[in-house]
């Protein structure tokens, strides 16, 4: 009088591409009227059937990464996270695509930054560029930095505060000076000069800083000229680098005494020359206003895998005054605000920081019929899967 009868399958368990429908049993009198399962025998009752079911296709969506950490520790900063379109093409290849799709979609795309606000910047340390170093060619030497506090020196960390001086090593030994040919006399002797360029160049023919050349090696610049025997007079060679960056600073030549004798230059002892008449070998000069450019210490990288960013505060101060408009620092020689950087690689998958199992996957089913090894399922109720 009763019996079982297999119904009709249940709804995809997927909206998109393939899910699972599953057959159950109806309890039903003679004349096909359904009543309640007890009055059939369990024992008998049909197991339940489960086949892959294939809805329409799916459409793209935007997954999007965890926040990166505030760019700063203090103060405003921005926050960075990943976002990519992706889409399910088939069970198991879930895929990146390009993020027309998701746009083509008319779909929001999510932010990838935010500003972030920490704590109240207090006091912190700030330093400027490390100095060339003091060494001749394959010597050690020292460079040093200014160091300087944002507040008062007595509110930074002492225990934090960057190092001044710092061992360096002098360039290589191929920097040499090189001369080019000799212009023509300017006139009489006692008056007459001849000039040339000198330069510090490396092996590779690179200009030089003139510091990198050993200067007890550097030439002459300047000869005098006028006839083939001029007596010995002094002869001031151009000035030297001035030994300020910035600010007030002193400058040097060198000073020979030098003649003639029979075309060829001679240098001869000072005690030759006439020692009232001797030029001046240093004088004052003044470069443009002290201006340094200092920098913080750079943030963390905005992303914790893959390529990110760090930023760093950049600063002009004219010695204790902070340049806020019309820079007066070097531009060329501003450090640079940020940069790039990658903590480790992303993984391949769609970044899923809350494991939540999504709504339109039947998980039940999924632990039921043990689809928790396949890599979509694992992934679509990975709250599920993970307990199982």
């Amino acid at each position: 009088m009763y019996r079982w009868k297999v119904s009709a399958y249940a709804p995809c368990s997927s909206t998109c591409t393939t899910g699972i429908t599953t057959s159950y049993a109806l309890c039903v009198r003679y004349d096909g009227t359904e009543v309640d399962d007890s009055y059939c025998d369990s024992v008998t009752r049909p197991e339940p059937t489960h086949e892959f079911c294939t809805g329409k296709e799916c459409p793209p969506r935007w997954e999007t990464s965890g926040w990166s950490e505030c760019s700063r520790t203090c103060g405003e900063g921005v926050q960075y996270r990943t976002v990519r379109c992706w889409k399910m093409l088939s069970p198991g290849l879930d895929s990146s695509v390009y993020d027309s799709l998701c746009l083509s979609h008319d779909i929001h795309k999510p932010a990838n930054r935010k500003v972030c606000q920490g704590q109240s910047c207090g006091p912190q340390w700030e330093v400027s560029e490390w100095s060339e170093c003091s060494a001749r060619c394959w010597s050690r030497g020292v460079r040093t930095r200014e160091v300087r506090c944002s507040m008062e020196i007595r509110l930074c960390n002492k225990s934090s505060q960057p190092i001044e001086n710092q061992e360096c090593e002098g360039p290589p030994c191929d920097r040499r000076w090189t001369v080019s040919d000799w212009g023509p006399c300017s006139g009489v002797c006692g008056e007459g000069r001849m000039v040339r360029a000198v330069t510090c160049r490396s092996s590779g023919g690179v200009v030089m800083s003139e510091v990198q050349c050993d200067q007890l090696l550097r030439p002459l610049a300047i000869y005098p000229c006028g006839d083939r025997d001029c007596a010995p007079h002094w002869v001031e060679q151009e000035w030297q680098q001035c030994n300020a960056t910035c600010g007030r600073g002193v400058r040097e030549r060198q000073v020979v005494c030098a003649g003639l004798d029979g075309g060829v230059f001679k240098e001869f002892p000072d005690s030759n020359c006439d020692q009232s008449k001797k030029p001046e070998t240093s004088s004052s000069c003044f470069q443009r206003p002290c201006s340094k450019w200092f920098t913080t210490s750079w943030s963390q990288c905005s992303k914790t895998c893959g390529s990110g960013v760090q930023v760093r505060e950049v600063k002009c101060y004219q010695g204790e005054e902070l340049v806020t408009r019309g820079h007066s620092c070097n531009s060329a020689l501003k450090p640079e605000a940020r940069q790039s950087c990658e903590i480790q690689s992303c993984p391949t998958e769609a970044p899923d920081d809350s494991c939540r199992d999504k709504p339109t996957a039947n998980c039940a089913l999924v632990l039921k019929v043990k689809l928790c090894s396949h890599w979509y399922y694992r992934k679509a109720c990975c709250q599920s899967c993970a307990h199982s």
